[in-house]
């Protein structure tokens, strides 16, 4: 099917054709024409090419997607959904290479993706991260999930102090004053290294908890069940005096242990202890029993920016690099409450 098919089908001439079909018909196409080839192109199925298009625009319509793991994990989907339908409004296509954990092979990726002459590149990691550097790019390159040092290119990350601290304000405001976080790889002598939502979670839920008067420590390390179900044990084991009436979990996963550890000891969630997790995990937080109080990550709102930044780097907007930090609201389930009474 020709372009020529459609004109002779909406009795208009092939460049009144190029014009609509290419979006350049502002201003030089009646809404009259314009509505007839449309209309002639849909019955007849016709598609541009884009390949010519790419040529004459000096654009491919595509954006290269590099992750470490992302499209495996039990996050990304939210991320990768969210990107492709952004990229899709704004007649973009999103190609993905997911390099698992072998981060070295980034530049690799990239160098790829360029040589495929995508028009930008989004850089995801499954962690929030901080990259000792930006990996390099000849292209717009957006960051999503991670920052590198300043100045550095545009990024969008998740606030995960600001999670962390909401944790905390909802214990308190039950009533709890004696409170426990769970698991993350928390290393006091190198915090800034790798994945640091742990480090920045427990920064943020202690901060918070000496500004309300609330005793708070840490307990575990790790952000698998069964790190989760080790750190509960150990932290629940005291009489019921001495014993914690909460516990945050770095992520849902440690939650998820917490839960396990507390029917293991007999423990009634939320009436003896209460437990808030970190992350709103797709099939899980929603589904244990009790359902799970926890602090939703914004992976669909990162990817969507990722993609409006990489585009708007395209088209020669602001040449400020921009950072956005995306907020991490509470969601209040069925696995918090008030202490038992005489608690502390």
């Amino acid at each position: 099917m020709r372009a020529a098919d459609v004109a002779a089908a909406a009795g208009v001439s092939t460049t009144a054709v190029s014009f609509v079909l290419n979006g350049r018909d502002a201003g030089s196409i009646s809404a009259a024409t314009r509505a007839r080839v449309l209309k002639a192109a849909e019955e007849l199925g016709y598609r541009p090419n884009h390949i010519a298009r790419s040529l004459r625009q000096r654009s491919t319509s595509s954006i290269g997607l590099v992750t470490d793991a992302v499209a495996s994990s039990p996050f990304g989907g939210r991320l990768l959904a969210a990107a492709t339908e952004t990229a899709e409004a704004s007649d973009q296509v999103l190609l993905m290479m997911d390099i698992g954990h072998r981060t070295g092979r980034v530049g690799e990726a990239i160098a790829a993706l360029e040589h495929r002459q995508v028009d930008a590149i989004i850089y995801a990691t499954m962690g929030f991260t901080e990259l000792a550097e930006a990996p390099e790019s000849r292209i717009p390159l957006v960051l999503a999930n991670c920052v590198a040092p300043t100045p550095g290119p545009s990024s969008v990350s998740p606030d995960d102090a600001g999670g962390a601290t909401a944790a905390l304000e909802h214990l308190a405001d039950l009533g709890h004053q004696h409170v426990v976080m769970l698991g993350g790889h928390y290393d006091p002598g190198n915090p800034n290294s790798g994945n640091i939502s742990g480090p920045i979670r427990w920064d943020a839920f202690r901060r918070a908890a000496e500004r309300r008067s609330v005793e708070a420590r840490h307990v575990g390390t790790g952000w698998q069940i069964d790190d989760g179900h080790a750190a509960a044990l150990t932290a629940l084991d005291a009489p019921p005096g001495e014993r914690p009436t909460a516990l945050f979990a770095v992520c849902d996963r440690i939650a998820a242990g917490a839960l396990l550890a507390a029917a293991k000891l007999g423990l009634d969630v939320p009436g003896d202890v209460s437990i808030i997790g970190f992350d709103d995990q797709e099939a899980l937080a929603g589904h244990t029993v009790p359902a799970l109080t926890t602090v939703a990550l914004p992976h669909a709102a990162m990817g969507e920016a990722a993609v409006r930044m990489a585009l708007d780097a395209v088209s020669g907007g602001s040449e400020t690099p921009e950072h956005l930090v995306l907020p991490c609201p509470l969601v209040v389930r069925g696995s918090t409450a008030p202490p038992p009474m005489g608690a502390g």
